[in-house]
């Protein structure tokens, strides 16, 4: 392919790559294919479990850190995971629908290239959904946002090699490249078409080919030329599932889009015999559920509608795995009161409650407290999940028929929030130091204050004490000049890599923060 002609690499999920390893099968029906043979052994629970989890190495000696140390490894923690329930029936579902799609598609079978251009004329000629079932199975995955569906997925995937290259198979050559899975995100159009072009250009970083340029003419080819030519290379390449993330992006599909894109599914699943995983948010359910009818009675896997967790023994598994990590200076342990707390301020979405685990120890350390407590819990979650408030509330109240008119959730942003937290307690110090050098000349608010102060583009006007107004004198102008110099070191230690509260100690315009005897919460 020339330098002009070629397509920009297309960012998806990508898996390992082996040589085809094959072994013996105990369930008859996967036995003498060797599409199911290279695959790893089907797990216990116990064997997918400790597979699944990923536990952070984690030092109790690295609690006597210095403090901007321990906030970078405190961020360990979001690779924090613990298999729950859910995980593990979710594994169990994918070991038996990738074996499963296989069973009808075995390549060293008789008539199997016959097969293929048989199914390809079908689905090329088909007007509307074919009758004719296959063996394979296919499922879909909805749920809130931040509940772990892709992450998970993901990590499902990375169990099994995403290419096996066959070279011999029971002593005689067998030249196949194996794609076992692969993972796509809906088009924002929600069109055919767009997927076909991902397909393409996806396997094209995969493997190598060129088939984008020789199947879709460039992008130029028109939906009925594509569906065809994806569906041979799928077959060619033994593809066992074909995972498509972000269904709700059928919502803003054009000129039914969400019917077509569905009924294409189902003819691969059917026709094809590759099975198909849709994974969305629940803003997808109202305009998914007729066309899933027709799914659900092809497949014998069902839905997953992953609810958030309730405050219950899974959710007391999941909090105390992840409290094991805690890097403030004085641990605590957990208790039904912490417990509680972060389960109300995040509605047994994980995402949130990692996030919100983390915040609350780097506003700890960063104050001088050096201990989690209720109070630093939902001080970050009103300042992390102002945006994410709608939904909670939702969730709260019990109120879940409104999260299906709700777009999306707002995620907590960590590099945001860290800086948020970094910079309030800079601009307590910062009054802490005009008032230690101004005295008699009125009172500045303090750092605990500081987070509901109005402020105007002249200043501070009003700063609140136990929910009462209190009058602050507007500053002069040469304040002001010295307030704007202050900002402007700390964005050029910003600049040159240095943290703004490093930079205004250098300078000498404040002392350094991290003093435990000088801090309250």
């Amino acid at each position: 392919m020339s330098e002009k002609s070629k397509v920009a690499p297309l960012q998806v999920f990508h898996g390992q790559s082996q040589t085809a390893t094959y072994r013996q099968q105990l369930v008859r029906s996967y036995d003498g294919n060797p599409l199911i043979e290279a695959q790893p052994n089907i797990l216990s629970v116990p064997d997918a479990m400790k597979l699944l989890a990923y536990h952070p190495i984690f030092d109790p000696k690295d609690r006597n850190l210095p403090p901007e140390i321990r906030i970078h490894q405190i961020q360990g923690a979001m690779r924090f995971f613990e298999p729950l329930p859910i995980h593990i029936d979710i594994e169990q579902r994918f070991s038996r629908m990738i074996r499963d799609g296989y069973v009808g598609r075995n390549p060293v079978a008789k008539g199997h290239w016959q097969e293929l251009d048989k199914r390809v004329d079908i689905i090329a000629k088909s007007g509307g959904i074919p009758l004719q079932s296959s063996a394979a199975n296919g499922f879909l995955i909805v749920g809130l946002p931040g509940m772990g569906k892709t992450f998970t997925v993901e990590r499902l995937l990375q169990l099994y090699p995403q290419i096996l290259n066959h070279t011999e198979y029971q002593g005689k050559p067998f030249s196949r490249i194996q794609v076992t899975w692969l993972k796509l995100t809906c088009p924002h159009d929600g069109s055919i078409k767009g997927l076909a072009l991902s397909f393409f250009q996806a396997i094209d970083d995969l493997l190598g080919t060129d088939y984008y340029k020789l199947c879709t003419g460039n992008g130029k080819r028109t939906v009925d030329e594509l569906i065809p030519a994806m569906a041979r290379v799928a077959w060619a390449h033994c593809l066992g599932l074909l995972v498509v993330d972000e269904v709700q992006h059928l919502n803003n599909s054009k000129s039914g889009g969400a019917d077509r894109m569905l009924g294409f599914f189902l003819q691969l699943m059917n026709t094809l015999g590759l099975p198909v995983l849709l994974i969305g948010t629940y803003a997808a359910l109202s305009i998914l559920n007729r066309e899933l009818r027709q799914i659900r009675r092809s497949s014998g896997l069902g839905d997953v509608v992953w609810e958030r967790m309730p405050n219950d023994d899974v959710w007391k598994l999941f909090v105390e795995g992840l409290w094991r990590y805690q890097y403030v200076r004085n641990p605590v342990s957990l208790n039904k009161e912490l417990s509680d707390t972060l389960y109300d301020e995040c509605q047994g979405i994980t995402d949130f409650a990692v996030k919100l685990f983390i915040l609350a120890q780097i506003r700890a350390i960063v104050s001088g407290h050096e201990k989690i407590t209720a109070a630093i819990i939902r001080s970050v979650a009103h300042d992390s999940l102002r945006l994410a408030k709608p939904v909670l509330q939702a969730l709260r109240t019990g109120k879940t028929e409104e999260l299906a008119a709700m777009s999306d959730i707002h995620p907590i942003e960590i590099p945001s929030a860290i800086r948020d937290i970094q910079r309030k307690q800079l601009l307590g110090k910062l009054s802490e130091n005009s008032q230690s050098t101004n005295e008699g000349n009125g009172q500045l608010a303090d750092s605990k204050s500081l987070e509901s102060t109005q402020m105007s583009s002249a200043g501070c006007t009003a700063s609140f004490r136990n929910g009462r107004a209190k009058k602050v004198r507007r500053p002069k102008k040469n304040e002001v000049a010295s307030q704007c110099s202050l900002v402007q070191t700390a964005n050029e230690g910003v600049k040159n890599g240095v943290s703004a509260h490093d930079a205004l100690v250098a300078s000498g315009a404040i002392k350094p923060l991290f003093n435990p005897k000088r801090h309250t919460i």
